[in-house]
């Protein structure tokens, strides 16, 4: 089973788009996955006043991880999935490139599907 890190743009880009996420993610994976995201995600999400946040995660049943080490969500992210072997969903470009050399994998949309990004 691999655990997915959803990161706060790819939960917001599903909300947009009407992205039914588990699917796009079954189709992509063809195995087993779990869902999760950092609490310090959900608050991003709720500081931009985002009403359908808690239908989103009720829905998809997304873990909250309440797991902070003291430093921005990007850096909280990479360590979360060094320590736990995560796989991050997410769109931001500066992340993935961060995380090259880390040993963190990330996912990310190219077009309508899906990608892994080396």
């Amino acid at each position: 089973m691999t655990d997915i890190l959803v990161d706060t743009n790819i939960l917001v880009y599903c909300f947009d788009r009407k992205i039914d996420l588990e699917r796009v993610l079954d189709d992509f994976l063809q195995q087993g996955f779990s869902l999760l995201t950092l609490k310090k995600c959900m608050d991003e999400l709720l500081a931009i006043k985002r009403k359908d946040v808690e239908s989103f995660f009720s829905s998809y049943k997304i873990n909250i991880m309440d797991f902070n080490v003291g430093k921005n969500t990007d850096d909280t992210i990479i360590d979360f999935c060094r320590r736990n072997g995560c796989v991050v969903f997410t769109e931001d470009r500066n992340l993935i490139a961060r995380t090259k050399g880390l040993g963190v994998k990330t996912i990310s949309f190219r077009g309508k599907t899906l990608k892994f990004n080396p």
